[in-house]
């Protein structure tokens, strides 16, 4: 008898997965297709965009290639969920003509936000979202202020998954992770803000149905399965963010559970069971998958992008031999263990941040600082201690972020999940329980996010009865990993010194 198979799409910032689990959430087969991106007319370095039909292309012949190479019965693929970035969005006209394609790197509503934030600030409920450039309220204003011929051919505002969904079925409907990282939607009450809806001028039409993660949105259609080759009675269920999708995916199913996705940024939520909002607009709130679930979050920001700088301008040039981008991670996690904690003194400023959403536009200068190479009692720095001092400046900042959700939601953690590509790296997680003191389990899946869209698969196919139950079946947790006493005693006086020199750089 074939096994029950379930499909994920995963569009995330650096690229499209593909990929296919079973029914227990074991990995059967991924493809991979890196995403470009290109400037939109008159906003070079700001606005962003990608080309959609050209991804849909490609999304299709990944699944092909899926089912063909693995030989994949279509028959056997119960259902489909999709996950993307967040703060990325797609605009349809008319039949499901692209009018804009944008990803999280979009930037353009820098030139409509100051009038958005005195708004929303004093007539509007909380969005548990800021700064308001990133979001798609502020996207939609720029269409409706500069480029009125487009704003008035919007008939629909998506998700990137959402329009992944849409192409499958032809239906418009998204999730509460992705309608609270929007802007429109009231995260109090889990509904779109009719408030900031006539603010905004924007009809509440152009928004779609708000559905449960897990919930069936309907049948591949006819011509989606002619061109992805999928059975016209596979299911397609709704998915969610990418990052919360990575928590699922990680079996974080409670209030007070915190998860860290260590990918090419590096988000930290903490799950609630009641919105928390900060006044100091510090941290963002948004809606989990599960019901009558939040999110609080401080986003460390590049980590995995910065770790791709370092191989490819310091580590590739010295083996140019190494053309495996693993083979090149790996090399990097060989020369950080061949020094000891705190580097032999050298220190990293570079990439990872600690949270302010409030002021993202405070430039730090990237820098590595150690000891002076001239003096005799000095020992020299290697490659090896730069490897390492940055993988340690990732974990003060993680550790920092922990310390702000901590202090904001007034809880304390004993322990913490991870997630994400980063989790190859075992001296990074070891690190990283003895940077905080926390003990570090995580799943054995590197892709979460793929599995949490598997698990919402799952649940819209009737395989389990809830994501909860789904989660519980389908994510295989590893042993955890405890803090080294030793290493950690030595970590709180570099952490401190770390601090203080985050904060100088500011000024620098």
């Amino acid at each position: 008898m074939a096994q029950d198979n379930l499909l994920t799409i995963d569009f995330g910032t650096s690229g499209i997965k593909c990929i296919i689990f079973t029914s227990t959430g074991k990995r059967v087969i991924k493809r991979y297709t890196p995403i470009q991106y290109y400037d939109s007319e008159g906003l070079s370095g700001i606005g962003k965009e990608f080309d959609a039909t050209g991804a849909w292309i490609t999304i299709t012949k990944m699944i092909r290639d899926c089912l063909r190479d693995e030989k994949v019965l279509p028959e056997t693929i119960k259902a489909v969920a999709a996950t993307s970035q967040r703060h990325g969005a797609v605009f349809l006209g008319e039949k499901g003509k692209i009018i804009y394609s944008g990803p999280n790197l979009d930037a353009r509503g820098v030139f409509v936000q100051d009038s958005v934030i005195e708004e929303l600030k004093t007539s509007c409920p909380p969005t548990g979202c800021w700064p308001p450039l990133l979001y798609s309220l502020c996207r939609l204003i720029w269409f409706k202020r500069l480029k009125p011929d487009l704003f008035a051919q919007i008939q629909h505002v998506l998700s990137i998954n959402d329009w992944i969904v849409y192409q499958l079925t032809g239906e418009v409907t998204t999730d509460p992770s992705q309608a609270s990282n929007t802007q429109f939607m009231d995260i109090q009450k889990s509904v779109w803000s009719q408030e900031i809806l006539e603010m905004a001028e924007v009809p509440a039409e152009l928004l779609p149905p708000i559905r449960n993660p897990g919930s069936v949105v309907g049948n591949v259609t006819t011509n989606a399965s002619k061109v992805t080759g999928l059975s016209t009675k596979t299911i397609v269920g709704i998915g969610g963010g990418d990052t919360q999708c990575a928590l699922l995916g990680s079996a974080i199913l409670e209030p007070s559970k915190v998860c860290i996705v260590a990918g090419n940024t590096a988000p930290i939520q903490l799950i609630t069971d009641t919105p928390i909002i900060d006044e100091a607009c510090k941290l963002w709130t948004g809606r989990y998958l599960l019901p009558n679930r939040w999110i609080l979050e401080a986003n460390t920001g590049t980590t995995g992008e910065i770790l791709r700088w370092f191989i490819q301008n310091l580590v590739q040039p010295l083996s140019p031999n190494l053309k495996d981008p693993q083979a090149a991670y790996m090399l990097v996690e060989q020369l950080a263990k061949q020094t000891e904690v705190g580097s032999t003194d050298a220190m990293a400023i570079l990439g990872p941040q600690i949270m302010d959403a409030s002021n993202m536009t405070t430039l730090r200068p990237s820098m590595f600082i150690f000891p002076s190479l001239t003096l005799p009692a000095i020992t020299p720095i290697t490659i090896n201690d730069l490897a390492r001092a940055l993988f340690e400046n990732i974990c003060y900042a993680m550790r920092s972020n922990l310390e702000l959700i901590q202090e904001r939601a007034k809880v304390k953690f004993d322990h913490c999940t991870v997630a994400g590509g980063l989790i190859r790296s075992q001296l990074w997680q070891q690190m990283l329980a003895d940077v905080t003191g926390l003990e570090i389990y995580r799943g054995s899946e590197v892709e979460a996010s793929s599995l949490g869209a598997a698990i919402c698969a799952a649940t819209a196919a009737g395989l389990y009865d809830s994501l909860f139950n789904s989660a519980q079946k389908m994510v295989n947790l590893l042993p955890s990993l405890k803090p080294n006493s030793e290493n950690q005693r030595k970590y709180e006086t570099y952490f401190f010194r770390w601090q203080i020199l985050y904060k100088q750089s500011a000024n620098l």
